[in-house]
């Protein structure tokens, strides 16, 4: 004969079994939820350092990379070892007093930016290659990750970009490194709004607007975050601490090169996949 409430007993005991596993199984969820979200945010490097020349120092390019970081709460501290004009090989060989790679070998990096010179592609491909990979082993051996700065077409020549563009896309692969995609972000401002001025007087260097794009490109590629509304001013201190403006421009102006940014590396990534 059927035990009625020793059945029914026997029910609640499941239920309360399964709901306790229930519980279990959601607080797991939140943790690896939590830890995934926690991850994400690690993604973006601590500690960057721009090897280059006078395309990353112009108008502050790392500070300002610094800056539109801070505006989103995420902390990225920017350095540089630049010098005007220079390029891959006089960086190795640590002409004009520079210290790259001292700097890459100390090991206090999680992120180096390599910049050659902008017409490296054109007259040197193969140094250009040469010391990308010597540069990209010297990185891993310090356990940084790699990001080539793809520079822009001079403003008299927009055809520059497709072999500029090729050429760090083809490095990237050969060493695992991540393009940041500066100079399709130009090419893409300058087919939308061909009144931007993003060149400085001499068609080569960054304007102020030039700067703030770039500077928009790295952000959306450093921390991964989609690019809503950033600050059109940016602003630092100087020795003193006082308030000191990185950048300035106007609100349609920024809002503009913010799109253009998210659009370029959005697309690069999806073309790369």
């Amino acid at each position: 004969m059927i035990n009625i409430r020793q059945l029914l007993c026997e029910k609640m005991d499941g239920f309360k079994t399964q709901f306790q596993l229930s519980k279990i199984a959601i607080a797991v969820l939140l943790i690896a939820f939590s830890t995934s979200v926690c991850h994400a945010q690690d993604q973006s490097p601590d500690n960057v350092l721009f090897v280059g020349n006078s395309y990353t120092y112009f108008w502050n390019l790392p500070q300002q990379v610094h800056a539109l970081a801070e505006s989103e709460g995420v902390s990225i501290l920017t350095s540089q070892s630049t010098s005007g004009g220079t390029n891959w090989g006089q960086h190795w060989r640590s002409e004009r007093e520079l210290e790259s790679k001292s700097l890459i070998e100390s090991g206090n990096y999680d992120a180096i930016v390599l910049q050659n010179h902008s017409m490296r592609s054109f007259d040197a491909p193969d140094s250009l290659k040469h010391y990308g990979n010597l540069f990209a082993d010297l990185i891993k051996k310090n356990d940084a990750r790699i990001y080539l700065y793809m520079t822009w077409a001079r403003e008299w020549d927009p055809y520059m970009q497709k072999t500029i563009t090729d050429t760090y896309t083809e490095l990237a692969e050969e060493i695992d490194a991540t393009v940041v995609p500066v100079g399709l972000a130009w090419e893409r401002a300058r087919e939308l709004r061909p009144d931007i001025d993003l060149y400085a007087e001499d068609g080569s260097h960054p304007s102020p607007l030039g700067t703030y794009l770039t500077a928009c490109v790295f952000h959306r590629v450093l921390t991964g975050l989609e690019i809503d509304s950033l600050p059109p001013r940016l602003i630092s201190e100087d020795y003193a601490g006082e308030k000191l403006y990185l950048n300035i421009l106007s609100e349609n102006n920024a809002q503009f090169l913010q799109k253009v940014a998210e659009e370029t590396v959005t697309q690069f990534v999806s073309d790369s996949d």
